[in-house]
Formats: structure tokens, sequence, C-alpha cells
């Protein structure tokens, strides 16, 4: 397969032209699952199941952080919409000059274009534990998940990581961007309950930013080191280049005061453990249980149904610390039916 030519996606803004992004913004708004911020406390290790020596569903130390996409709960026709969807964006950048619009528009443009990939192609292959151990088959060759070139815009075929890298990290200065791009997996930034817009990037990415530093999963403290997430290494030749320096300069901008105390220990940074399981409610397993006689729900997972007394305890835990405002209500898990194309 011919190699891209990312010059042709060098941002030159002449337009005043917005995109809109409702009908993405109205789908993820109903199956998103957002946690709350981190209370910056691990997990407790999860128990098997009585009579048995599995654990079912998510047991990672992280496993209450970000978000999730309740892939478990999606139907036929929200999956194809996801396709249609993504499509959908692909062609407005091959009709129209995506480089002269405004440049948030640009940058919002391509932050959605890679989620609905990443959900889409996920959805497909769900139930799914590890996202990046996903293969796609293309021209005869099979290509990790992340670097599958079926994006095609303007021409050119690109990948997810094409658009991060190529496109994103290459052309935006301000480091804030690596927050807005959803890998799947519980480790990345979290997927956001709306669309990204021109108007609202910029907050939006900050809004991530902030709750992804001051997690476990961007930054901990070990014992000799302050431990980051791997979106840092990765980014880090387009933003982070005086490692050290640079990341550390980074952080303290988004850091609340008890990370900031964490970060002015004099240790070196190193590279955390990234949790690739799959950013869902039951750890890659549906919706269904195992057939074993439990005291599940009928309608989940005795992993999801335990996930979710979990978020409920943390929930409690936020509001008595006053770390969230009280909220009533609760979310409600349902197949979606996407709008017909406009």
């Amino acid at each position: 397969m011919p190699i891209a030519d990312f010059s042709v996606f060098t941002p030159n803004p002449v337009k005043k032209s917005t995109f809109d992004y409702s009908i993405f913004n109205e789908a993820l708004s109903q199956v998103v699952l957002d946690f709350g911020p981190s209370t910056r406390m691990r997990a407790r290790r999860v128990q098997a199941d009585v009579g048995s020596r599995f654990v079912r569903g998510h047991k990672s130390a992280y496993r209450l952080e970000g978000a999730r996409f309740t892939f478990e709960y999606i139907s036929d026709d929200y999956k194809q919409g996801l396709t249609d969807y993504r499509l959908d964006l692909q062609d407005i950048g091959t009709q129209y000059d995506v480089t002269k619009f405004p440049k948030n528009e640009q940058l919002a443009y391509w932050i959605n274009l890679h989620n609905v990939a990443v959900l889409e192609k996920i959805a497909d292959d769900y139930p799914v534990q590890r996202p990046e151990r996903m293969k796609l088959k293309m021209g005869g060759e099979k290509y990790k998940f992340d670097d599958a070139p079926f994006i095609q815009v303007n021409g050119q075929n690109i990948s997810l990581s094409d658009i991060r890298k190529n496109i994103v990290y290459k052309n935006w200065d301000d480091d804030s961007v690596i927050y807005g791009f959803f890998k799947g997996d519980i480790g990345s930034p979290s997927l956001q309950k709306w669309a990204y817009t021109g108007e609202y990037v910029w907050t939006q990415l900050n809004q991530n930013a902030e709750d992804f530093v001051n997690s476990l999963r961007g930054f901990n403290l070990g014992s000799k080191t302050r431990n980051v997430s791997a979106i840092y290494e990765e980014a880090a030749p387009y933003y982070f280049q005086n490692w050290e320096v640079d990341l550390k300069a980074h952080l303290l901008k988004h850091a609340d005061e008890a990370v900031q105390t964490e970060l002015a220990k004099p240790y070196p940074f190193r590279i955390d453990t990234y949790d690739t399981m799959v950013a869902d409610v039951s750890g890659g397993q549906g919706k269904g249980t195992s057939g074993a006689t439990t005291t599940c729900p009928t309608n989940m997972s005795c992993g999801t149904a335990r996930l979710l007394r979990e978020v409920e305890t943390k929930r409690q835990y936020l509001i008595r610390n006053d770390l969230v405002k009280r909220r009533t209500g609760y979310v409600i898990i349902e197949d979606l039916v996407p709008e017909e194309d406009k």
C-alpha cells in the first residue's frame, strides 16, 4: 500500500466555516459512562467468584478511572451508524479541503474522525478484551489496529497513529492535543460524552488533561520514580524533547495541589505499565453471564454488576469528601438507532 503524503494535511486556514457534529454528540451522550474524577487510590484486588478460581470482568487497579463506552449494549444498527459516520467524515475531508477551515475546526475534525474509527472497529470485533491485539487485513496484509491505514481522506490512506502523530502532533504546538485521542482502552485519555467542536475544543481538551494528569493512570509516585503514562512517550518527539524538564512543566500545568507535591520529588520519570484492557464495563465479556447459577442480574455479567457496585461506592466517597457536586438521577444504558444521514 502506498505511503501517505501527509503534507496535504498541513493547515492553511482561510475559511470561517464550521462542522456540525450533533449526530455524533447525541450518540456519545447516551452510551458513554463517566466514572468521575480519580480518587488517586488503586482499586482493591478483585476476589474470585464463590466456588470458582476465575475473576470475571475488570480487575485493573485503574478500573474505576476514566469513562467507558458500553459496547456490550449497542445494537447492530448503532454499529452500522458508527461505520456510516466515519465514512461521512472521510467524505467531508475529501470533498472539502479541511486544511482551509479554521484551525480549531480542523483539530476537532481529526479528533472526532480518530475516535469514531476506534469505536467502529472495536464494536465490529466485540467482544474484545485488548484492542491493541486486534488485526485488520488490508490488501492481503495484516496490520496492527493502530497502524492499519483503513481511513481514506483526500486520496490518502492513513491510520489512527498517523492522525495523532503525522497530522495533529506535527502541526499543532499545544501539547494539550494529546488528551483528545481515545484508544479504546482503560489506559488512554477518557472518551468524553460529547463530540469535540471547533468552538470548545480547547476547553474540552483541558478538561480531559486535568482528569488524566490527576489520575493514577496518568501519573503516580513510586518509591524512587515518578511513573507516567506511555502516551507521553509517544508524544515525546513532538512536545517533550527535553524529557525531564518539558514533561514536568507540562504536568504541572494540569496537576492539582496534591499531584504538584508529588511531581516535586527529585525522582526520574519512568514509563508506567499501560492498561490495555478494553474500556467497556464487562472486561470484554459482553453482557451475558457464564450460564452458571448466579445471583447476578439477568441482563449483565457478574463482572459488570460488580464493577457498577464499585463505581457507586466510589461516587459516594467523592460526594462525602466534597470532590464532586451532589447529583441525582442515573445513566440508563439502551440500544440506539442512529439518525438517518442528512
